[in-house]
């Protein structure tokens, strides 16, 4: 019966698998239609949920995708209390049988991802209260590590949050810790962010940080000027790496022998950020990255491992034991355990993995009058005026669709008509 029960849950969690592997190359409007067909067990249902939720994100489906989310974090949050139940039959026979309760990344990835939902259906209350919840959470998740758990994009979304509604200290105590976030980690500081902080010190006038960052980046603020106002980009790339399984021989004193283990890793990663340029008449600025989900996930992954190689072990030399004793009593008993030991050791290898593999941004001084481009992609984005906006737009675009999104939302007769959210491109940007 149990073994029955792994393979159902197997083959849901293969299927999703796949889905995901060719998510870049169909879309996400089918890629969602396919995952709607998989009857997943409860237990997958946050990674499930998480997968919809993003999807549905991707095609502008903002009611959609904040239920399914909604619903995906309600499911983590009330799973961080620890259940004796699956603690002991994931230790006894596999990590699968544990209830999915996301990694650090996935649970203050959602609430970026709701506020991204809020913010574009025309809800900047909603994203405020998401991103002051990814605030607590990161909280929480704060260790003596004081990376992990803590994304730099959240930083600088609640940073755009705040600054769009005139909250400009608040907005500048985000984007600072974006920036402590990103020294921490030895990583590259977008443009984006440096004008985010240079604009900031300045018209709060904070006249030493002011200097100190201009020296630290070498420009000065862009502040727009009368008739000018600013558009923000956000852009998703690529699909974020699945993981696989791996077996491998341990040895363990207490058996004295060697003993076979399987175990959750990410391939070798060859992800390279392909990027998106906004366009002016006259100036453009290209999108960085400011959230490597790739190296998130194997970091992730990499802080668990030791404690999964334990848990591991520990079944694998039971079951060894078991096996001894049913074949020194039985030899068809033994060999029948033997196989049912094997057939139940499966690595846990679910996780978010239709997350994009990297979040950019870019950030661009623009006349209120004049139209902006997406410029490798040619779409045309309205006049900032055409908006109702001099302050800041915003734009979200993704490799796997052919259609940006903007807020504020423009009128229909201020941009030329894009593809409709389901006309996914067919070409490839997922990172092996």
């Amino acid at each position: 019966m149990l073994a029955g029960v792994l393979l159902i849950g197997g083959c849901a969690s293969w299927k999703v698998n796949q889905a995901a592997a060719e998510l870049a190359s169909v879309g996400p409007g089918a890629t969602l239609e396919r995952l709607e067909s998989i009857q997943v067990p409860d237990r997958d249902r946050a990674q499930y949920l998480l997968n919809t939720g993003i999807l549905k994100l991707y095609l502008g489906d903002w009611t959609g995708s904040r239920e399914d989310l909604q619903a995906a974090k309600r499911i983590m949050q009330s799973l961080q209390a620890v259940s004796v139940s699956e603690n002991f039959a994931a230790m006894t026979t596999n990590e699968t049988l544990r209830s999915y309760d996301g990694t650090p990344t996935d649970r203050v990835l959602v609430h970026v991802m709701l506020a991204l939902g809020y913010l574009f259906s025309g809800d900047p209350d909603g994203a405020r209260v998401e991103m002051l919840q990814a605030n607590v959470t990161m909280q929480t998740l704060a260790g003596d590590d004081s990376t992990r758990g803590q994304l730099a994009s959240a930083r600088f979304l609640a940073g755009v949050v705040y600054e769009r509604q005139g909250e400009w200290d608040d907005a500048l105590i985000s984007y600072r810790h974006a920036y402590r976030i990103l020294r921490e980690r030895g990583e590259t500081i977008p443009e984006a962010l440096q004008i985010s902080l240079l604009n900031l010190t300045r018209r709060q006038g904070f006249a030493d940080e002011y200097r100190q960052l201009q020296q630290a980046f070498g420009r000065e603020a862009q502040l727009p000027e009368t008739g000018e106002g600013e558009w923000l980009l956000l852009y998703f790339d690529a699909v974020v790496s699945r993981k696989t399984e791996s077996r491998i021989s341990v040895y363990n004193a207490e058996v004295d022998t060697m003993i076979s283990v399987v175990m959750p890793q990410y391939p070798q990663g060859y992800y390279q950020p392909r990027h998106l340029t906004l366009a002016a008449p006259e100036q453009r600025q290209r999108s960085e990255v400011i959230e490597n989900l790739e190296v998130r996930a194997r970091e992730d992954l990499a802080a668990e491992q030791a404690k999964h190689l334990a848990a591991a072990t520990v079944r694998a030399v039971a079951k060894y034991k078991m096996v001894q004793k049913a074949q020194s009593q039985n030899d068809i008993g033994g060999v029948l355990m033997n196989i049912a030991s094997v057939a139940t050791e499966q690595a846990d290898i679910r996780s978010w993995n239709m997350l994009p593999a990297s979040l950019q941004v870019a950030r661009l001084r623009a006349p209120a009058t004049a139209p902006v481009q997406l410029l490798e992609t040619g779409q045309p984005l309205p006049a900032l005026q055409a908006l109702g906006s001099r302050r800041l737009a915003l734009v979200m675009a993704s490799s796997l669709t052919d259609h940006p999104f903007i807020y504020p939302p423009p009128p229909a007769s201020a941009v030329t008509p894009a593809p409709d959210a389901t006309d996914e491109k067919g070409e490839s940007h997922e990172a092996p």
